[in-house]
């Protein structure tokens, strides 16, 4: 009996890791940075992928990791060497050095939330789309994209074109979504980060029309 009620015990903990809630999403990645799971094993990890609460990474020396919590709006930027535990709010670090953390506003990492995500076969579009959006709802979201441009955090920061894409594609906007994209590869030809950004919603936008039809 001990026996069953220990199997039972590791079937429904598989089932709440499984079922754990999306916490953060990563900004950017330099470096090696690995998710740790039993199961396939360590995962590389890339820049927009979301994390959940209890996800476990792996820091080598000399990496880089930036990420936006969803429900309080706080970004870390983390150094490796190190383990990092992903809690709802925040992460805490094993053998890291403390990071540097800035506090974005939180109606951008609630929009920064609805980011399309790629499902295990690499199809990217898991984002639930809006009906078709007011001319207002489309003002308040360029009026809070070009002050998220005024307080840009730097030169390589991609945050407010993230803020915009995730707002157009979620109202529909498939045409200005991909106008966005010709201008991000032309505005930031080396940065990998936005060619992430660009494949992804590349990706995203195809689903969008497929689906359509």
């Amino acid at each position: 009996m001990s026996f069953r009620l220990f199997c039972i015990g590791l079937m429904l903990l598989g089932c709440s890791q499984a079922w754990a809630a999306e916490v953060a999403l990563v900004m950017s990645v330099q470096g090696s940075v690995t998710r740790l799971a039993e199961v396939p094993g360590p995962v590389p990890v890339e820049a927009f992928v979301k994390l959940k609460e209890g996800d476990r990474l792996s820091l080598d020396s000399g990496s880089r990791l930036q990420l936006v919590y969803f429900d309080n709006g706080r970004r870390e930027t983390w150094s490796g060497p190190g383990r990092l535990d992903m809690g709802v709010r925040e992460g805490k670090g094993s053998g890291l050095a403390a990071p540097e953390v800035k506090s974005l506003p939180l109606v951008m990492a609630k929009q920064l939330a609805r980011t399309p995500a790629l499902d295990s076969q690499g199809r990217a579009g898991v984002t639930r789309l809006r009906s078709v959006p007011s001319p207002d709802a489309l003002n308040r979201l360029e009026n809070t994209y070009q002050e998220l441009l005024k307080n840009r955090a730097g030169g390589d920061d991609l945050a407010p074109e993230m803020y915009l894409l995730s707002g157009l594609y979620e109202m529909r906007e498939l045409d200005r979504v991909e106008k966005m994209l010709a201008d991000l590869k032309r505005d930031w030809p080396k940065s990998g980060e936005a060619a992430l950004l660009i494949s992804l919603y590349r990706k995203a936008v195809k689903n969008a029309r497929e689906s359509r039809n």
